[in-house]
């Protein structure tokens, strides 16, 4: 190399001489700052959120600017070291921003100005409507609140003389914004009455009364004049059958010899078996069949070949027993729980308490190729899909659990494993960082005053806790079968419920000696204090988030008095509905008992051969601590012993709602 070439060549940056060949190396992107808003039409003083992220990690000063006429007014902010700034505001009417990164030095590096487009957020007038369906005499009414936001809550009001009285309050809002009221009545009975829609108040817009809608009248039918003429004698028509007291299902495989239908047949979680379902509704009706495939579903209770719970697949989307059509459904086989209705009486209390939706599970015979398999819960499971899960653009349905899945994943800093189940999965980083803000929010040395309440949906979360406090669902403390959203504006949400087969009494934990007892907390207690030290905590904790001092997010978000009266004033406004739950025990054992004594009869003797003290070697093998809160006389006739089961689980929900009302009293929690 000549000696001109050579200071030239080494005093150019980014060019490197390879096996004889100059490559110029790739240079780096510079940094691009960007404004969002969480929507791009909102109501009148609707809070919503503009997000500023710099593109460089690291704490800087961001100037937000806005107007809605001609002048352009600004505020100071700073970012996060994420480079993320976040600010939530409202307006009356369309208003635009952008924003300024001043050039900055941190440690000794130079970041330069950046600029942001234009974002514009427009306006919409809120309304709430009614609609009256009427079918075969039956009023049906639903409700829809504009714009859409899911959560917000909608009443039904009937006018009765002058005076609207609320008949339907706070039922949360789907996706589109709707909630069905249901079949209030006759045509007959409700013809001529008036019904109107209020929407609630929202992230400071005020609530919406909707125009009141009429029942229309049936008509009068015409005057017929009766002519007697000979007519032959009618043959007699058959009786039709009478409808079970409970649904019977009957799935028809065929090819599979002298294989055990109910044991050796359907025996995996990969691998999908075809057959025929055939449904006797025991609200009447016709049979219904379709075409389905099965699989094993499940975690624990997936190993447990006497009483195997099963995924199911359709071809076509069909509505079964009464609920919306869909393709995928649920055989719940309720293994561990020996009443077979805790997870009935779970999803009704999330109901209840507010939940925008909570699995339908119908409680079914079930029959494969003839041979009794048993009593099991057929319904909906956890799917994204309109009546169920249902996400808006840019959202994600998460879990949470230790068991491990193929569905793409990340870990939080505090040791929460969380899944992408749908929605946005195919971007996990997005997803991950927004939980992790979330995560940081609930954590801060400033909170609760961090406007953490911003990055939640409050109400999913109040929900929740209660249910799963209520429930004193095992799991609950964010260790498995935990759904979350992420919304696409970053506002984590909790939910649906799911897996309660192991709560409401069922098993007792050594060290918490009274998760079998109606009373005493178990999702706002802190356990963190209980160990001596972590390796005790990872054992024995029920909670993926065993480290934290502070506990799981429930435990943080109950140091919030705002928050602790939101639990309060939600659970004391469904606590007359809760009050029902031990009377519908009552209700399904007497409907249920003939069907659950066969359950538990021995096979010999033409049961399914099902125990009622349910597999405790099995339950004992996921920790020695685990053991279920009573023995049952294996000596009485199992008709008998399933009645006592229940009879257990009636006192216990009627103990604990009664413990809870106490605690939520004026002066309780």
């Amino acid at each position: 190399m000549s000696r001109a070439l050579r200071p030239l060549l080494c005093g150019l940056s980014g060019v490197l001489v390879l096996a004889g060949v100059v490559a110029a190396a790739p240079a780096q992107a510079a940094p691009t700052a960007s404004l969002t808003a969480s929507r791009s039409t909102v109501m009148p003083h609707e809070k919503f959120t503009i997000v500023v992220r710099t593109g460089t990690r690291v704490k800087r000063p961001v100037v937000l600017k806005h107007r809605d006429g001609r002048k352009w007014r600004s505020f100071r902010t700073t970012t996060d070291a994420r480079g993320t700034a976040r600010v939530t505001v409202a307006t009356a009417r369309r208003v635009e921003f952008r924003a300024g990164v001043p050039k900055v030095t941190v440690r000794g590096k130079k970041y330069q100005a950046l600029s942001t487009k234009r974002v514009v957020v427009r306006t919409a007038a809120p309304a709430a409507t009614v609609s009256v369906v009427t079918s075969p005499g039956r009023v049906g009414v639903t409700g829809r609140a504009t714009p859409a936001r899911k959560g917000r809550k909608l009443s039904l009001q009937r006018l009765d003389g002058g005076t609207w009285r609320t008949i339907v309050a706070g039922r949360a809002g789907n996706a589109a914004g709707r909630v069905d009221f249901g079949t209030l009545g006759t045509q007959q009975d409700l013809g001529g009455r008036s019904f109107r829609v209020v929407a609630g108040a929202w992230k400071g817009a005020p609530r919406v009364i909707g125009v009141a809608r009429a029942v229309p009248t049936l008509p009068t039918p015409p005057r017929e004049v009766e002519i007697e003429e000979p007519v032959d004698e009618p043959s007699p028509e058959p009786t039709p059958e009478p409808a079970p007291p409970v649904t019977q299902l009957s799935v028809t495989i065929r090819g599979v010899g002298d294989l055990d239908p109910c044991t050796e047949v359907i025996t995996t979680k990969t691998d999908y078996v075809s057959g025929t379902m055939t449904f006797r509704d025991r609200n009447g009706g016709a049979p219904t069949s379709v075409v389905a495939r099965l699989r094993v579903r499940g975690n624990s209770t997936a190993s447990i070949a006497r009483k195997r719970p099963y995924k199911v697949k359709l071809d076509k989307a069909a509505s079964l027993l009464g609920m919306p059509g869909s393709k995928d459904w649920v055989l719940l086989a309720n293994h561990f729980d020996r009443s077979m209705l805790r997870n009935d009486v779970a999803m009704r209390s999330a109901r209840m308490l507010g939940a925008p939706w909570a699995p339908r599970l119908e409680s079914v015979d079930l029959r494969i190729n003839g041979r009794l398999c048993g009593v099991y819960q057929f319904g909906e499971g956890i799917e994204a899909e309109d009546g169920r899960v249902e996400l808006e653009a840019g959202d994600t349905l998460l879990e949470a659990d230790t068991n491990d899945d193929t569905d793409p994943q990340f870990r939080t800093d505090r040791g929460l494993r969380v899944f992408l189940k749908a929605g946005e999965t195919s971007h996990p980083h997005p997803v991950a960082e927004a939980f992790q803000e979330v995560e940081d929010l609930l954590y801060d040395e400033s909170f609760p005053d961090n406007g953490y309440r911003d990055r939640i949906d409050v109400d999913s979360f109040v929900t929740m806790y209660l249910v799963n406090e209520l429930t004193k669902n095992l799991d609950a403390g964010f260790r498995n079968s935990v759904y979350l959203v992420m919304r696409a504006d970053g506002t984590l949400a909790m939910g649906p419920p799911w897996d309660y087969d192991v709560s409401q009494g069922l098993v007792d934990l050594g060290y918490a000696g009274d998760l079998h007892q109606p009373a005493g907390w178990w999702i706002g207690r802190l356990f963190h204090p209980l160990f001596p030290d972590d390796a005790w905590r990872e054992a024995l904790l029920p909670s993926q988030l065993w480290r934290e001092p502070g506990g799981h997010y429930y435990n943080r978000l109950l140091t919030d008095p705002w928050f602790v009266q939101q639990v309060r004033d939600r659970w004391r406004e469904a606590s007359p509905a809760l009050a029902t739950l031990a009377g519908h025990v009552d209700d399904e054992s007497v409907r249920l008992l003939d069907n659950a004594a066969a359950n538990f009869t021995p096979r010999e003797d033409g049961g399914a051969g099902q125990l009622v003290w349910a597999a405790p070697e099995e339950i004992g093998s996921w920790t020695p601590m685990l053991q279920f809160a009573s023995e049952p006389d294996s000596g009485v006739a199992p008709g008998e012993g399933w009645l006592k089961e229940t009879a257990r689980l009636r006192d216990w929900i009627a103990g604990r709602t009664t413990w809870m009302d106490a605690q939520f009293a004026p002066s309780g929690r």
